[in-house]
């Protein structure tokens, strides 16, 4: 048996071996102990979902910017695209999934950040559905507009009371009621339940919306797991929004940034406030899965150690093991992103695991060896 044979079976002993021991979170607030997938791993290495799933969300890890990959069911549906770039990241979790189109997608609102690696998505994945709050000036955005228009997706502009079916779970949007004129604090902010959990999406909802958020929140139920707005910035996610959403859980979208992102001050606020904090920088992709009985699976692609700090030591430091190349699911060679050689069912995976498993280098794109 060669090399990247016993590495194959020995990845799928340890998928298997770990499937039983899933970090689930029941209705009695039960806990086994947290899944490392073999320490530092691919986006590959991810636990199957139970029969009984009715939402998966996957934080996808884009860097400084914000992007959530959706599946009810045979629905799919995205909460943003990434800075420009990241559509290769983005496309491996969407083919990781199956998914052959996007029944919906979500723009909060429209800045590079969130919204800069939809082009060649849209391209791939064609949304029925754009589902946005405010019309963006931006080149970007209206290059993306024409090129939604272009493949016949139907623009649905939201307001807070508004209400979405995203196939077995259940969406209402709380903010913007009115805009403000400032793309952040009129980003638009999804309550998503399932499983009797409630997921909140706030973009990068800041100011006077925040609060109106919070407000609304505050006559409901904790929420389990809060996506933190603008990355952890300090701007944003006050001590009083937190008293009145009470997550139980806090992911942060975020890369390596010169914004000071996430601020100490907001990790301090979430760590107060009793949450559990991951980030995409710190735990690669972070994939929740929730069945109908509020059965609650946690993966990640990187580390599953929450955030204790904002500090460097919860920032992996780069390592020439660490370098990301791409595969596809039935060639030889790994790749550069963006190689005329990948298609849009591309995976990332380190370099050091591509050699390991036996893939060599393209000898078109040329990628590190």
């Amino acid at each position: 048996m060669n090399l990247r044979a016993r590495t194959v079976l020995i990845r799928l002993l340890l998928v298997l071996s770990l499937g039983c021991a899933a970090w689930a979170f029941g209705a009695s607030g039960a806990s086994a102990m947290p899944i490392v997938n073999g320490g530092p791993t691919s986006a590959l290495a991810q636990v199957a979902p139970r029969a009984d799933t009715v939402l998966r969300i996957t934080f996808v890890d884009v860097g400084q910017g914000d992007c959530a990959v959706l599946r009810s069911g045979s629905w799919t549906g995205l909460i943003d695209g990434g800075p420009p770039g990241t559509a290769p990241r983005i496309e491996a979790v969407l083919h990781s999934l199956k998914a052959t189109h996007l029944d919906c997608l979500v723009i909060t609102h429209p800045h590079a950040d969130h919204i800069g690696g939809l082009a060649a998505v849209v391209q791939d994945y064609k949304p029925t559905t754009v589902v946005y709050g405010s019309e963006g000036t931006t080149k970007t955005w209206h290059n993306l507009r024409s090129e939604l228009a272009g493949e016949g997706a139907t623009f649905k502009m939201v307001r807070t009371d508004d209400e979405l079916q995203f196939g077995q779970a259940k969406a209402k949007v709380l903010s913007p009621i009115s805009l403000v004129g400032d793309p952040n604090s009129d980003s638009v902010v999804i309550d998503v339940t399932a499983g009797g959990k409630q997921f909140l999406f706030t973009g990068d909802v800041t100011g006077a919306h925040e609060a109106d958020v919070g407000n609304l929140c505050a006559r409901g139920p904790p929420i389990y797991l809060l996506k933190v707005a603008h990355h952890g910035s300090k701007y944003s996610t006050t001590a009083t929004f937190l008293s009145q959403t009470r997550p139980k859980f806090a992911v942060i979208s975020v890369g390596k940034n010169s914004y000071g992102h996430p601020a100490p001050a907001t990790i301090s606020r979430l760590k107060a406030a009793g949450a559990r904090i991951y980030s995409t920088q710190k735990n690669g992709n972070v994939t929740v899965a929730v069945t109908s009985a509020g059965i609650v699976t946690w993966t990640f692609s990187r580390s599953s150690s929450p955030v204790t700090s904002a500090g460097s030591s919860d920032t992996p430091q780069p390592s020439p093991s660490g370098t990301t190349v791409y595969i596809t699911a039935t060639g030889e060679c790994y790749h550069r992103a963006g190689c005329r050689f990948l298609s849009h069912s591309c995976i990332p995976i380190s370099l050091a695991e591509a050699k390991a498993q036996g893939y060599r280098p393209c000898s078109v794109c040329k990628p590190p060896t």
